[in-house]
């Protein structure tokens, strides 16, 4: 870790916008720490100015309205989020992802924004998010402007923020009935990362698909929507051969490295497989 940094502790979002334009790419944000810490620690990064978030108000808000839908401050941790009673009856999808996160002490500490911004494709919440068509709202001194969460994540750890903005709140609509899964395999510990997650959310009636979203991580250099594998399905009814297909889409569109999870040959075939669970097991919860 830098032996020396700046800390800052500013007690409102604007001071933490003004200090992010002033410092620029000096400067790194800190919510839970449990990614900006250990890559200082491994000499990863090493920023003069250090810009903690404890302290501004409203960003750890969690406000659901059935007409607007859900509203989550990115200062929100991990386990927050999982144990909201609204997330559970409304958003079991988001439940279910961030009770896999790691483990309690971990998502205890980590926040929903920090863990979008840091761009990573090996996690899980924002394939889930990107699922449930959420978007993401960016601050600066400059103004506030929202995004898809599918145009917020660019390439290989690396986010459509600019250097003076920060996230602010994630907006999810309302779920409108919504079947819904997510796999995640972990070949070493449930701790892990995923060598491949998988998350739909789809509308229809009985075994015909009107709308689906699928969404991957950590087969690919960002988390990224399978559309054409989602094509094969939307609008028709779900047989084993569509499944199938769609599965074998998804991991046509998958773009995976070689590393101690696994070769990429090997993480597309689980691609192929997992997005197949997945269309069942959402297909199963359709009305």
């Amino acid at each position: 870790m830098k032996a020396k940094f700046e800390y800052l502790a500013p007690t409102s979002l604007d001071e933490a916008c003004a200090l992010l334009q002033e410092h620029g790419d000096d400067a790194k944000l800190l919510a839970g720490g449990t990614a900006l810490v250990m890559w200082m620690r491994m000499g990863l990064l090493s920023p003069g100015i250090v810009i903690d978030l404890e302290r501004v108000p409203g960003l750890d808000g969690i406000d659901y309205d059935p007409s607007d839908g859900l509203r989550i401050g990115a200062g929100v941790k991990h386990r927050d989020l999982e144990l909201c009673p609204e997330v559970r009856e409304h958003y079991p999808l988001l439940q279910e992802t961030f009770y896999k996160v790691a483990q309690p002490r971990i998502r205890l500490m980590a926040t929903v924004g920090g863990n979008l911004s840091h761009g990573d494709p090996l996690t899980d919440p924002g394939a889930s998010f990107m699922a449930l068509d959420a978007e993401v709202t960016l601050r600066s001194s400059r103004g506030e402007r929202t995004l898809s969460v599918e145009e917020f994540f660019v390439d290989y750890y690396e986010t459509a923020l600019e250097p003076d903005e920060i996230l602010t709140s994630v907006h999810v609509p309302p779920p409108a009935g919504t079947a819904w899964s997510h796999i995640k395999f972990t070949p070493r510990s449930e701790e892990d990362f995923a060598t491949v997650g998988v998350a739909v959310t789809m509308s229809g009636e009985g075994s015909r698909c009107d709308d689906v979203r699928i969404a991957l991580n950590s087969v690919g250099p960002t988390i990224f929507r399978a559309h054409a594998a989602e094509d094969v399905l939307r609008g028709r009814d779900i047989t084993p051969e569509r499944v199938e297909e769609a599965g074998a889409a998804a991991a046509e569109a998958s773009d995976p490295i070689e590393d101690v999870r696994g070769t990429s040959d090997y993480k597309r075939d689980l691609v192929a497989v997992f997005v197949r669970r997945a269309v069942e097991q959402s297909t199963a919860k359709l009305g």
